[in-house]
């Protein structure tokens, strides 16, 4: 395997990790206040100032994930959306060099399918699912089944809010605790989740994700929200993997909602 393909293959590796959520136990953390280092690339604020000078209110867990929902859009607006096609660009960013590429996702949510692709020129991968079967192939390997941590990986993929889709399913009990910190320069909600080590950040002035972390593995930048149909996305996320010493910057150029979704758009490769 040559060194460009051994960087494609940890990004793609990289990408899978950062779709989806962990099934590892949680990770206690005793820290009270974060402020990860500034990105080498500058994240697009989801609020109009930098500086919040007025203190956060006092807001319960339940207050605190129901301003949310409203700051995205509501959830009548969240549960509309029953397919969504996405393509974004991709930069991964290390010592070793930088690549550049394109995902696409096709996500069938009212069937619990989909199928996303990754073209960083001469590596490639796809993968799709239905329920909990799924299969991958890539230029470094055949086709073949996922397993099930890798079904359970690629069908998380949380459309708008992975706190809506959280509160949706289990209620505001499956969120463990909330605290007041700063993140990335931000007063900010930190809401921590039963049995997960994600940590979710809440801008505390919009309400908005500002962020995501596993504690020193990972942490997520999101910016540049933008009205769609109804609801609020980040169309810009910037991804620091400590273990790596590698960045990713994803940034969305085109999505749709409610589009027809056929079999041949998710279809599974022959070889």
């Amino acid at each position: 395997m040559t060194t460009r393909s051994q960087k494609m293959a940890v990004f793609v590796i990289c990408l899978g990790i950062i779709s989806g959520c962990t099934n590892e136990q949680p990770v206690e953390s005793t820290t009270t206040e974060v402020q990860p280092g500034q990105p080498a690339e500058t994240v697009p604020s989801n609020s109009p100032t930098q500086q919040i000078a007025e203190p956060i209110p006092e807001l319960n867990k339940a207050e605190i994930i129901e301003a949310h929902v409203r700051a995205v859009g509501g959830s009548e607006a969240i549960r509309k959306i029953k397919s969504i096609i996405r393509v974004s660009e991709v930069t991964s960013r290390s010592a070793a060099g930088e690549v550049t590429g394109t995902t696409t996702e096709v996500l069938d949510l009212a069937r619990e399918r989909g199928r996303v692709d990754t073209d960083l020129g001469e590596f490639k991968q796809a993968k799709g699912w239905t329920g909990e079967q799924g299969w991958r192939v890539s230029t470094l390997e055949p086709l073949r089944a996922s397993t099930v941590d890798e079904v359970g990986i690629d069908n998380i993929v949380v459309p708008v809010s992975i706190v809506q889709a959280i509160s949706g399913a289990f209620g505001t009990e499956a969120f463990r605790s909330i605290a007041k910190v700063q993140f990335n320069g931000k007063p900010c909600f930190k809401l921590t989740i039963v049995d997960n080590p994600l940590m979710v950040y809440l801008d505390a002035s919009t309400k908005l994700i500002e962020g995501l972390e596993l504690e020193q593995f990972m942490v997520i930048y999101l910016g540049d929200y933008k009205e769609f149909e109804g609801v609020q996305m980040p169309y810009y996320s910037k991804t620091d993997i400590a273990v790596l010493q590698t960045s990713f910057v994803s940034k969305v150029q085109q999505v749709n909602f409610n589009h027809e979704i056929t079999d041949d758009q998710l279809a599974k490769p022959t070889q």
